[in-house]
């Protein structure tokens, strides 16, 4: 037995030094295939060669310890390429005693001065690399670096892989490994391949995501600059341990075979990135066009199972074909990452987000010093590929594609690397793998907008709403800025010309204009803006290693100007990429809904309807309804047939499951849909389902109002009945200008078994202050009054607080949970009263509802009664980070506490009612404290006060 384990470990030992042979081996041919122009290796060690003085060191290379900058790796890059012409067979210098005396000399230098740098890369990663690069290349040289050889050995013993994650563990990892080569140190090689190795695995952490993406310092997206090195590292080291006991297989394989294909390669088009998806990597000239055909012809040979794609995906790189070459139709959310990315045969269309869950695209090392605003909703445009390919250094930064901003002249300088995270939840999107759409609840720099994008095969649709902003500068959304190539044409109030270069306004004129083979619609209109210009700036400007050399490039640029301090601002337009304008159906996508509460369009050619719910609430259209508890984005495909898909996501990743009512076309009674949604680090993905004649029937009824009518207030008015009108609400400084409503309903009626009751009103009119203000039903226990005798100054006092919702915009349903008053009051008279007043004052702050004379039944003012597995009503409050104000905890416990961007002169908390329940001076104040521990659970307003200005929050106490 004693004999047979000594043979076994003598093979293993054998086995070993044959790997180390072959692996060395195959390190070797990589880096001499680096140099494979002869000509130029030569003339490169000629010129350096020159230079070099007898005590091994350059007179152009700065060896001292800089605090800002490091060039000593000039050094070893020479002496690496030295080493390449020293072993090269091709080259003159190829075994030159000369030049080997050269590479001792100036290795001596290097291991004696050991320069080190401000930057831990160079000392643990880059510089290790090379001395281990250079000594492979020298291990089969007929002279012997001696004891040189083994101090360099130590010096390379640097940085330490268990304690770094994704790329940076491969890079550490990596020289690790080359010292295990040359040392044929079996247990230090196994402990390098296991840490090179290590990040194939999905994980919440840095590395690859659940959802294939990719991140580094933090919650980041970065498929390329990290991503690339990471993929260009992995695939290195996999293929030169290929065949040996140390090969990649198995589960870690398949992860990365899976990375790449799925991840990886979808934010390219043709051979160019994604600008979003590279972080900082964004301000180096040439990077957003790569080379990573050669990764792909190695993971051929690792990867067989998938050597079709990889020649699909290296012919698309390398230009032999066009970017669409086989390219799947294909739409992919990125919900670890907040990123969106839509293929189609014509085009690439990339959506970069972010939230409180993901870090913004950073800057460090005197690197992207103006991608202030880049992953604020950002878009990436691209029919060839190139059409960003180097314009960040001319780019005007305050106009990145798809974001909507202040216009600033000074782009502001954040904290470096990954700890800039969005401001609100929801950021996401639903997707089936084909189509989708994702959206953006925006606040930042003191403005907010409810941004989506839905996409198709022909479209993509930009859609926002809810634009207001506090800024002192012009709020932009920038429908693109891209290089500049061809001719330009519109449709301008009817009319199509090509478009000299030039700077243009459009007053709701602009129709549509085509650039570059892309078309943008404007089927709302709105204040467009066009530049075609010539603009200059330089890599320096936004890189403090880039050139100072000036670039001019011809750019467009298209954008909305929704003017300074816009409020419930909106816009809309369509990215049509080769579509031609002359024959396009502008009717084939209609845009049924786009405020702040919903934003809803449907596709008739392919009979898609995708929506976006900012809020609980119900979509109606024909004979089309979809209500919805919570906030979600959802998809629904095939509607007015028998069977339904259904796709759906929740943005802000709560993970809790959407109630969904749908009346559908094709499918009798009203159905009820749980959509239960996926969790932990799949939360923000998309769950489908389909709904037909078995899926749930929803067990809800409706009670009509049984009488209605608002009063007005004032002498003139006060008197006057309203009973046959429509439902006027507002509240006004002003008493006469001031309207209530009173509604009151059978509840005797109530279904037997009734779990839930809900207020329901169609909203006819609302002003554009509304989404600002707070709309409180309240019970009246005073039944007596009639529908045309009640007036302002005969109407029964309110006797409780019952719910508050926030407004409402036009063409929506409001509604408020009755439940407990209404079930009280079934128990009792069988009638409940209901009386909705407004919490806000103001000019802007009135809505028109349908009353129950409408001859429209569905839009009359109803109870919805449920039973059984009831619709939760949404959470009355969450955390706020709107308008410029954060406010938290929120539910509250014993404080809150509040921080603004402007100053206060007192906060009120008031109840449903609207009555003060405590009031705080604030005297100018910012950012206090507001106890909480003297306040009965229960919902109430928050209202900060300041000289001609108001801001109303909800608040919940626990």
């Amino acid at each position: 037995m004693l004999l047979i384990l000594g043979f076994l470990c003598n093979m293993s030992h054998a086995w070993g030094q044959t790997a180390y042979t072959t692996i060395m081996d195959r390190i070797r041919a990589e880096l001499l295939s680096q140099a494979s122009n002869t000509t130029t290796l030569d003339n490169n060690v000629t010129s350096t060669l020159a230079t070099l003085q007898s005590n091994g060191s350059w007179p152009d290379v700065n060896y001292a310890y800089s605090a800002t900058t490091y060039t000593a790796d000039v050094h070893i890059n020479r002496v690496k390429t030295f080493a390449q012409a020293y072993t090269k067979s091709a080259s003159s210098y190829y075994q030159s005693a000369t030049l080997f005396t050269a590479i001792v000399n100036s290795l001596t230098y290097w291991n004696t001065a050991d320069p080190q740098s401000w930057n831990w890369y160079h000392n643990q990663i880059s510089n290790p690399q090379r001395i281990g690069e250079i000594l492979i290349l020298l291990d089969t040289a007929q002279q012997s670096l001696g004891t040189l050889r083994n101090a360099l050995l130590t010096q390379m013993n640097r940085g330490n892989p268990s304690g770094q994650t994704g790329a940076n563990k491969l890079d550490v990892a990596t020289h690790f490994m080359y010292r295990s080569c040359l040392t044929a140190n079996d247990s230090l090689m196994q402990y390098s391949v296991d840490q090179v190795f290590y990040p194939l695995v999905l994980t919440a952490n840095e590395g690859i995501q659940h959802d294939l993406s990719y991140h580094q310092h933090g919650p980041q997206l970065y498929f390329f600059g990290y991503g690339s090195v990471f993929v260009e590292g992995e695939t290195k080291v996999a293929y030169y341990l290929r065949g040996t006991p140390y090969a990649l297989s198995g589960s870690r394989l398949a992860v990365f075979s899976d990375f790449v294909r799925n991840g990886f390669l979808k934010a390219l088009r043709a051979r160019y990135i994604d600008y979003g998806t590279n972080g900082r990597s964004i301000s180096r000239e040439n990077q957003l066009g790569v080379g990573v055909t050669s990764h792909l012809e190695k993971l051929k040979v690792l990867d067989t199972a998938h050597v079709t794609e990889y020649n699909e995906n290296i012919a698309r790189l390398n230009g032999t074909q066009a970017p669409g070459y086989l390219l799947p139709s294909l739409h992919s959310h990125f919900w670890r990452s907040d990123y969106t990315v839509h293929h189609r045969t014509g085009y690439l269309f990339g959506v970069h987000m972010t939230s409180t869950r993901t870090a913004k695209q950073e800057n460090g090392n005197g690197e992207n010093l103006k991608g202030y605003y880049l992953s604020d909703g950002s878009t990436h445009i691209a029919a060839s590929g190139n059409e960003y390919y180097n314009i960040p250094a001319v780019w005007d930064w305050s106009r990145i594609p798809g974001t909507t901003v202040p216009y600033i002249t000074t782009i502001p300088l954040r904290t470096a690397w990954g700890v800039n995270f969005g401001t609100t939840a929801f950021a996401g999107g639903v997707s089936d793998s084909l189509y989708g759409v994702s959206a953006l609840q925006f606040s930042d720099y003191n403005t907010q907008a409810r941004k989506a994008w839905f996409f198709f095969d022909n479209e993509v649709v930009c859609l926002g709403a809810g634009i207001s902003s506090t800024a002192t500068q012009p709020i932009n959304t920038t429908v693109n800025q891209c290089l500049l190539n061809g001719a330009v044409s519109a449709n301008v109030s009817g009319t199509v010309n090509t478009i000299a270069n030039g700077t243009y306004s459009y007053n709701n004129t602009l129709k549509w204009i085509t650039h570059n083979g892309i078309s943008y619609y404007f089927p709302a209109g709105g204040q467009v803006q066009l530049s075609m210009q010539s603009q200059s700036g330089t890599w320096r400007s936004i890189n403090n290693g880039g050139s100072t050399t000036v670039q001019n490039m011809n750019v467009f640029q298209l954008w909305f100007n929704h003017g300074t301090a816009p409020t419930n601002g909106t816009y809309a337009y369509y990215v049509l990429p080769g579509q031609n304008m002359s024959t396009y159906d502008t009717t084939a996508v209609r845009i049924e809904q786009n405020n702040a509460n919903m934003q809803v369009v449907y596709h008739r050619g392919l009979n898609i309807w995708q929506m976006v719910f900012y809020q609980a609430g119900t979509f109606h259209k024909d004979s089309l309804t979809v209500t919805v508890d919570r906030p979600c984005a959802l998809m629904l495909r095939n509607a007015g047939t028998s069977d339904v898909t259904v796709s759906v996501a929740d943005p802000a990743q709560s993970s809790a499951p959407v109630n969904i009512q749908l009346n559908l076309p094709g499918i009798p009674q009203t159905r009820q849909l749980v959509a239960t949604l996926p969790s932990g680090p799949y939360a923000g993905s998309s769950a489908t389902y389909h709904v037909n004649s078995q899926t749930p029937v929803y067990a809800a009824s409706v009670i009509t109002a049984v009488a209605d009518a608002y009063v007005r207030g004032g002498s003139t008015y006060g008197g006057v009945n309203y009973g046959t009108e429509s439902l006027v609400l507002k509240q006004d400084a002003t008493v006469s200008y001031t309207r209530e409503i009173f509604l009151r309903f059978n509840v005797g009626a109530l279904p037997a078994g009734t779990s839930q009751v809900k207020l329901r009103m169609y909203v006819n009119y609302a002003n554009t202050s509304i989404a600002t203000v707070p709309w409180i039903a309240q019970y009246v226990s005073n039944d007596s009054w009639t529908e045309t005798g009640i007036t302002y100054n005969n109407m029964p006092a309110a006797t409780s607080a019952v719910d508050t919702i926030m407004g409402r915009t036009a063409g929506n349903y409001a509604e408020w949970d009755v439940t407990d008053i209404a079930l009280a009051q079934q128990l009792a008279d069988g009638m409940l009263t209901l009386k909705l007043v407004s919490g806000l004052a103001g000019a802007t702050t009135d809505a028109i509802f349908t009353s129950r004379e409408s001859s429209d039944s569905t839009r009359r003012p109803v109870l919805v009664c449920s039973t059984g597995s009831m619709l939760r009503k949404m959470m009355p409050a969450t955390e706020e980070k709107a308008d410029g104000v954060s406010i938290y905890p929120n539910p509250a416990g014993a404080f809150i506490y509040v921080n603004t961007t402007e100053r206060w002169l007192r906060a009120e908390l008031r109840d449903t009612a609207g009555k003060v329940v405590k009031m705080e001076k604030l005297d100018g104040r910012q950012q206090f404290d507001f106890p909480m521990n003297d306040v009965q659970p229960g919902m109430y307003l928050l209202v900060l006060k300041g000289t001609g200005k108001q801001l109303v929050k909800k608040i919940v106490k626990m």
